[in-house]
């Protein structure tokens, strides 16, 4: 009777300890569901803990981006929230925080030094044209711009009405120039750069996106600033993501085959004609839409359903033919300062960005017209929130801070944009239909 005895206490032993075991590892599963990993963003000279806070960010996921090794998230929170700086200061406040060792914000001593001397005058810089009232926004500009809009859009609408086709075809330039317009102005609510009133430029945001463009301000906007934040940076930049119409770099295509398809190996012929619009259709028909239901925003919806009520007023085709050119009008101008620039997969300073990632296009008087200030996107891209019709006054100094500390200073003539844009799309076609894999 011992030994088997024995036995039973030992199956009983057993069994006691797996059950221990396997209530550890489901406590230690529990543990890694329930414990969300720290996160911390770098500000100042400070690591802030956001780890709670990320989650429910106004500007969504971009806050993610800065919570990763390497990163300073000093002049991105001055900028992007210059227009609220006391809320921003109040919440950095409540979080808990720890110092930042020299080592832990650039291990690179001489880097470390260059970026810290590339902050301060910066840093410098942005006060003084605060102080000089550079971010302020003029309300008889921003009239003017919306203006414009509706005398575009009315000229148009009347040209429909002619016998002549060749008019009619008039009329659907001014309909497609006047909702190309509305996304200058739509860039300037998003920005909160039209009244600098936030809470009125995000309602002004919905309303001349929705009913110009049929678009959905919020994503815009949040795919937008994630733009700003790290322009041409590797899986950061969704102005990048572009397959399967487009690619501006081979660094951005992970499989060979999406490279060798008949539409990105015509890239340089398509990308007018063709795929400006299909990207508009997409973002029309499909995916704003979607977006605005999803998440309820219905100002935006009723936005849209005003736009395709206009569009039932001029017809298929005027509405067709019209927001085709608009694509051309948009997209073709939005690749010149960016889509030929190299790409990076490291942190870099936010001055670098600017300057390294982005081109000015033909500072003249009517390139700032035709390109709604936007062809000075260095200082778009330093100062965000700065209304861009003041973009002209500050470039001088812009340049002179990029001389000081070494870094280029592009600018090019509207035609060597062009050239360059449509240029790097047949290069990297090329590139890429010889790529192995």
């Amino acid at each position: 009777m011992a030994p088997t005895s024995q036995k039973s206490e030992l199956r009983q032993k057993k069994r006691t300890e797996s059950t221990s075991n396997n209530n550890n590892n489901n406590n230690n599963n529990n543990n890694s569901i329930t414990t969300p990993i720290k996160k911390e963003i770098l500000s100042d000279g400070w690591y802030y803990d956001v780890t709670d806070f990320a989650r429910r960010h106004p500007g969504g996921s971009i806050i993610e981006y800065y919570t990763k090794t390497g990163e300073d998230a000093t002049l991105a929170i001055q900028q992007f929230h210059h227009r609220s700086q006391g809320r921003v200061k109040a919440i950095l406040k409540s979080f808990k925080r720890r110092p930042a060792e020299d080592a832990d914000i650039n291990p690179d001593p001489v880097m470390a030094k260059r970026h810290k001397a590339l902050t301060e005058d910066f840093t410098k810089l942005y006060l003084e044209l605060e102080r000089e009232g550079m971010f302020k926004p003029s309300y008889i500009h921003g009239l003017y711009r919306i203006v414009e809009l509706f005398g575009l859009a009315y000229i148009g609408y009347l040209l429909l009405f002619s016998e002549s086709y060749i008019v009619k075809l008039i009329g659907c330039v001014f309909l497609g120039l006047a909702q190309g317009r509305s996304g200058w102005v739509q860039h300037e609510g998003g920005h909160h750069s039209l009244t600098g009133i936030p809470n009125l430029d995000r309602m002004l945001h919905a309303i001349v996106f929705g009913v110009g463009l049929g678009l959905s301000s919020t994503w815009w906007r949040r795919g937008h600033n994630r733009h700003h934040a790290m322009p041409q940076r590797l899986k950061h930049d969704v102005d990048l993501d572009t397959l399967p119409l487009l690619v501006y770099n081979v660094q951005v295509v992970s499989n060979p085959k999406q490279g060798k398809g008949f539409i990105v190996q015509n890239q340089k012929y398509l990308f007018l004609l063709v795929d400006t619009l299909i990207g508009t259709l997409t973002w029309q028909l499909y995916l704003h839409p979607k977006y605005s239901l999803k998440h309820g925003y219905y100002l935006e919806l009723a936005s849209v359903v005003v736009h395709y009520f206009l569009t039932y007023q001029i017809g298929f085709w005027p509405w067709l033919i019209s927001t085709w050119l608009m694509s051309i009008y948009l997209f073709g101008n939005f690749a010149l300062s960016h889509s030929h620039l190299p790409v990076t997969s490291e942190p870099t300073h936010w001055v670098e960005y600017g300057l390294l990632h982005t081109a000015d296009v033909e500072q003249s008087p009517w390139c700032d017209w035709w390109m709604g200030y936007l062809n000075y996107q260095i200082e778009h891209h330093l100062f965000p929130t700065m209304p861009q019709f003041r973009h002209p006054k500050v470039h001088p100094r812009v340049r002179a801070l990029a001389e000081k500390h070494g870094i280029p200073y592009y600018v090019y003539s509207y035609k060597e944009a062009l050239y360059k844009t449509f240029k790097n799309l047949e290069e990297v076609a090329d590139e890429l239909k010889h790529m192995q894999g």
